[in-house]
């Protein structure tokens, strides 16, 4: 299993440790990929071409990465709130980080589902 997301684009490459990428947010053609250690890095690359290397790199059914709505990519693993009234998950590592995301209500709500089902999935 992979143990990096590698990202090359043009004169570019981002070697990013799976454990210490937090998020990707999209910004129309460009995304950022947040670490664990607050650093936010430009990418040149639309969210959808990074969901397709995650995809092609570390195999689909088993990715701690899951797509959220269409601006926003996350690491299961540093999920720590989700408030869908105000439109929120924040992210932590709960050692510092804390990353607070804009994310739809609707994409919550099936997060909020996701997360519940991996805890308990008989129900």
């Amino acid at each position: 299993m992979a143990t990096h997301l590698v990202i090359s684009k043009g004169t570019e490459l981002y070697r990013f440790p799976l454990d210490c990428l937090v998020c990707i947010e999209a910004d129309g053609n460009y995304s950022y990929a947040t670490t664990r250690d607050g650093k936010r890095s430009l990418i040149c690359e639309q969210l959808g071409k990074i969901e397709e290397l995650i995809a092609q790199q570390m195999g689909g059914e088993n990715s701690i990465f899951i797509r959220i709505g269409r601006s926003l990519i996350i690491n299961k693993e540093y999920i720590y709130h989700i408030d869908i009234s105000r439109k929120v998950l924040v992210m932590s590592d709960c050692k510092g980080l804390s990353k607070e995301l804009s994310a739809s209500r609707e994409a919550l709500i099936q997060l909020k589902e996701f997360v519940e089902k991996s805890v308990n999935p008989n129900t």
